[in-house]
């Protein structure tokens, strides 16, 4: 089901929990007019906040910013002293995002850096460790954003990535028709590793499409 379906039943979540205000439907309207749909639901960004509120995370790195959506809805649920650095490879988007976050009442905790985040990561370390990382970007990469986090993310932080069922995909035994083999192994081998009991206590949110959520155990 594609992501700009509201069923209503995800209405019904979204009236009670998860009311996008203003910002936030300016954000989906902009993407829309894009013809492009694959941002979070504000479902899933309620979920967010209150992993994060549950969790006492202040210092997290979002992968994959897009117009900001998620991100906006992390960073309001971060206590005052809390930042959020988020990696947008596209510059569009980047000069998208950042229009929306000036219109944000929490801009000052939002730091956007711009480029692939395969060379950005590396200049985060110094600021390690961080509470918690959320992925969603260019799905072959995500083991080695997990790479990343098993290094620089605290013990008892979380890890949280998006798209991790690929539209239900990732669960046929080959790579079917129509998805890249080294997309459908690559996200196989990223929850395969999240499985690991020795390292992580996670499991997948059966969400339109999949929303692992993970705390490092090590």
């Amino acid at each position: 089901m594609p992501r700009n379906i509201i069923t209503p039943s995800i209405q019904y979540i979204h009236n009670l929990y998860a009311q996008p205000d203003e910002l936030l439907v300016s954000i989906s309207s902009e993407l829309e007019k894009r013809n492009i749909a694959i941002q979070v639901g504000a479902e899933e960004g309620r979920m967010l906040q209150i992993l994060i509120a549950l969790h006492g995370a202040k210092k997290i790195v979002e992968i994959g910013t897009l117009a900001g959506y998620s991100t906006i809805w992390m960073a309001r649920a971060l206590p005052e002293d809390g930042h959020i650095y988020t990696i947008n490879k596209d510059p569009e988007h980047v000069k998208m995002a950042e229009g929306f976050f000036i219109l944000s009442e929490c801009s000052k905790k939002i730091t956007q850096l711009t480029g692939d985040a395969h060379k950005i990561l590396p200049d985060l370390v110094e600021k390690a460790p961080f509470d918690m990382v959320f992925i969603d970007a260019d799905k072959i990469s995500y083991p080695a954003y997990l790479d990343w986090a098993e290094n620089n993310i605290r013990k008892g932080g979380l890890i949280i990535a998006d798209n991790t069922l690929l539209a239900g995909m990732v669960a046929e035994d080959r790579p079917p028709d129509g998805i890249p083999p080294a997309r459908w192994k690559g996200m196989r081998l990223f929850n395969e590793r999240l499985a690991d009991k020795n390292k992580y206590n996670a499991t997948i949110i059966p969400t339109k499409e999949g929303l692992s959520v993970a705390i490092k155990m090590f």
